[in-house]
């Protein structure tokens, strides 16, 4: 061994331990680094900036405890609704992102520059710049979706929820402020309307009219839907239209037909928006207050048909349902043969005075349970030429039960921009933002509760042309009166097979090996609103 290699020898250990202390200083720095990504404040705790850095962390540590603490005692779903259904809130929710935003990613950098070992090469170097750049858009990205998606919901709460509590039900239908929101309000009434409304459309018509009438406690909801062509409605005393119609009665006067628009159709229940809008425009002062009378009038009408109080209304674009369908995913639907026992059509419109098919059909419905997205969704809740407006109903009725038993808000929040831009710009409804926490919790308990159909039709003897409006209040009645407790099943006669469940009085199922017995019309068209 010469001179020279000795005290190489004796030097190599040396740049060893200082690479390894490289090592170990930079995976150091990549730590506190990630630490200060995940916390606030963490990775400065363990550098020169620790006052900082345990200021940071401490007010990051508090923020938790104050959340965690209220979603624990609220709930998560009216810890949310807390903040959304206030605009002020969600201004300050907005401002809040930005600020924590630009502070958490300063607070990354600062760690990272702070604990960079003094002596790095530059490959580590780069890496730890990389890295750091990669936490610090991670942080600012989530800042901005997170501020976006505030401002975005407060613009959407702002647009849609602007009613007031007591705009036709009174103050007693406020929900309350303790354990139970509903304790003191035992139904609510809320009008869904269908609206045709478009560029290509003269005037509104409210073909989907559907009313869910909800027992608070339960969530047992009763959906009654009115036919479009229901006639000779009665007026609200309160009524500017009975200027028009003196006797009362939409579409008549003084017992003969007067249809103000589009001849005969304009008699039908679902031409009171565009005729109360053309009332309007000759009679500016006819409906001082009201934003929309014929919205308003629609459901005042409705009311009276039903002898309901209308507590809330809401109204959708159908284009707009087409879109909510496709935003949720598609919904799942057991789709029908028509009244007829033939394919429903995609597309394509009945004449009402040839009863023929006319325009263009892209298609046919194939029976069975099935997946429709927004475009199919809406043709199997509108179409008709197959065969009625009654069977029509029943499936509206249908497509209605199935979004309020499906719609998944975890799901959807993904697509939540989309959700609020069609919301904002086809929905309206008078529920004020102070009731959301309250309207959640109802609509979680119809989704546990039982759903029934009303059908206003000729099998329940009522018929379009001329309604006897007291049987439809009867019919109604009797559909919302809360059944009583069932009483517990009679022991089974010694005669009768152990386990064997007996067959219902009057079920039209037929004995074992005999016929089946055929159902009349009346029959068919009862069984057609099941689900």
């Amino acid at each position: 061994m010469t001179d020279h290699e000795a005290p190489t020898e004796e030097r190599s250990p040396g740049r060893g331990s200082q690479r390894d202390r490289r090592r170990a200083d930079f995976r150091r720095a990549i730590g506190l680094t990630a630490l200060g990504t995940v916390l606030p404040g963490a990775g400065l705790t363990q550098t020169r900036n620790r006052r900082l850095g345990w200021v940071l962390l401490g007010v990051t540590l508090v923020g938790i405890v104050v959340l965690t603490y209220l979603v624990l005692t609220k709930g998560l779903t009216d810890t949310a609704l807390g903040v959304v259904s206030r605009s002020s809130n969600l201004q300050l929710l907005v401002v809040g992102f930005v600020v924590v935003g630009v502070l958490w990613c300063a607070s990354i950098v600062l760690t990272a520059v702070r604990a960079r070992p003094r002596r790095l090469d530059r490959s580590h170097t780069r890496w730890l710049a990389a890295f750091t750049t990669v936490m610090v858009l991670v942080i600012a990205t989530f800042s901005y979706k997170a501020a976006e998606y505030a401002t975005i919901t407060k613009d959407t709460v702002a647009g849609i929820f602007t009613g007031t509590n007591d705009t036709t039900g009174g103050p007693d239908l406020d929900p309350d402020e303790g354990e139970d929101p509903w304790a003191n309000t035992p139904r609510v009434n809320i009008l869904l309307l269908g609206s045709d409304a478009g560029v290509d459309r003269t005037g509104t018509r409210t073909d989907s009219m559907v009313v869910a009438s909800i027992d608070t406690k339960t969530g047992r909801t009763a959906l009654v839907s009115l036919p479009r062509n229901l006639m000779k409605a009665p007026l609200p005393k309160s009524s500017p239209l009975n200027e028009i119609f003196p006797g009362g009665v939409y579409g008549e006067v003084n017992g003969t037909p007067s249809c103000p628009t589009d001849g005969e159709n304009g008699c039908l229940l679902n031409s009171v928006w565009t005729v109360t809008d053309l009332f309007k425009q000759s009679h500016p002062d006819a409906f001082p207050g009201e934003a929309v009378p014929g919205r308003d009038q629609t459901r005042d009408i409705i009311s009276e048909i039903l002898g309901l109080r209308i507590d809330h209304t809401v109204v959708i674009d159908l284009k707009g349902f087409e879109q909510l369908i496709d935003a949720m995913g598609g919904l799942d639907v057991n789709v029908k043969l028509s009244g007829n026992d033939t394919k429903l059509p995609i597309g394509g419109h009945l004449n009402e005075v040839t009863g023929r098919m006319e325009g263009t059909v892209l298609g046919y419905f194939e029976p069975g349970r099935q997946h429709l997205d927004g475009s199919r969704a809406l043709w199997y809740a509108r179409t008709r030429a197959a065969d009625s407006d009654s069977y029509r109903q029943a499936r509206q009725r249908c497509v209605v039960q199935a979004i309020v038993q499906q719609v998944n808000p975890a799901s959807m929040v993904a697509k939540y921009a989309d959700i609020a831009r069609i919301a904002k710009d086809n929905i309206y409804t008078d529920v004020s933002a102070d009731s959301l926490p309250a309207y959640v919790e109802l609509v979680q308990r119809v989704q546990q509760a039982k759903i029934t159909s009303v059908a206003l039709t000729s099998t329940q003897k009522i018929y379009s042309g001329n309604p006897d409006y007291d049987r439809v209040r009867a019919l109604v009645k009797k559909a919302i009166t809360t059944p009583p407790a069932p009483k517990p099943s009679p022991s089974t006669s010694s005669g009768s097979s152990s386990g064997s469940p007996s067959t219902p009085t009057g079920s039209a199922t037929a004995p074992s090996g005999s016929a089946t017995t055929e159902l009349t019309p009346e029959q068919k068209a009862e069984a057609y609103n099941a689900c």
